[in-house]
């Protein structure tokens, strides 16, 4: 099992307004890079499949080579003219790796293979900071993943506090029952007039834990209402917090 958290700092008490410095606590500290992409109008089949081979063996190449430590192609599940045809997130341990990302932008733009460059484009980007992540269960082609983004209304280290007192114990209860593989939750570090402020990624086991994941949800708010007084608080604030603005249903081009 592996953990990872913004700052070492986990709030024991509901927080009304405490200046903490959970966003960019450490100043070259663990960062992601997330990245939008559109194919051209009926290129979408052929970027999906650029992407699967060339494109995986591609980013492969470079993880090997240290240029980031982690990456997910995440392909959107259905086809919308409103969502992206791919996202991807990029994973560096320190904020200055972006420096080696920076260089492989020079000749492969969004880190597109050439044939890739012809019929598609990042559409938006972004570095956030990793509030959390846990990862139960390995990625399979059966595992099904839900993107979120957020507006969110209040300061960021209040928002983060609110997601590691009251999204994270629930995405724990969710492994717990086998049917969530693995969540990871991001803040933007610059998000103003960007589109999203908030990104998460749910990594459901397969299609019948994600048929299942309101009753999963539930159950899980229930046993947390009566058991933990802090979630309890944070989940009555909640709509103070944020404004949901899309759930999209995405696959794993990449499987490590």
């Amino acid at each position: 099992m592996r953990k990872t958290f913004l700052s070492s700092l986990l709030v024991a008490a509901f927080v009304v307004a405490a200046p903490m410095a959970l966003a960019q606590a450490e100043v070259d500290g663990p960062t992601a890079l997330i990245t939008t992409y559109r194919a051209l109008p009926g290129q979408r089949a052929k970027f999906r499949e650029i992407m699967r081979t060339e494109g995986v063996a591609q980013f492969e190449h470079w993880r090997q080579e240290g240029d980031f430590a982690s990456y997910q192609l995440l392909f959107t599940t259905y086809a919308a003219d409103k969502d992206p045809d791919l996202f991807l997130v990029v994973k560096f341990n320190h904020f200055t790796d972006l420096a080696r990302w920076q260089r492989i932008e020079e000749k492969f733009p969004g880190g597109l293979p050439a044939d890739a460059q012809a019929i598609a484009s990042a559409d938006t980007s972004g570095t956030a900071d990793i509030v959390k992540e846990n990862r139960t269960l390995p990625t399979t082609h059966e595992s099904q993943f839900f993107v979120l983004e957020y507006d969110v209304l209040v300061d960021m280290p209040k928002y983060t506090s609110y997601v590691l007192g009251y999204a994270t114990p629930q995405f724990d209860a969710w492994e717990k029952t086998g049917a969530l593989s693995s969540y990871a939750s991001y803040v933007n570090q610059n998000p103003a007039g960007a589109p999203w402020s908030s990104f998460i990624v749910l990594e459901y086991k397969d299609l019948k834990a994600l048929a299942a994941r309101e009753v999963i949800k539930n159950e899980a708010r229930a046993e947390l209402g009566k058991s933990d007084a802090v979630w309890k608080k944070w989940s009555d604030d909640k709509t103070a917090m944020r404004t949901e603005k899309a759930a999209i249903p995405v696959r794993a081009l990449n499987f490590p």
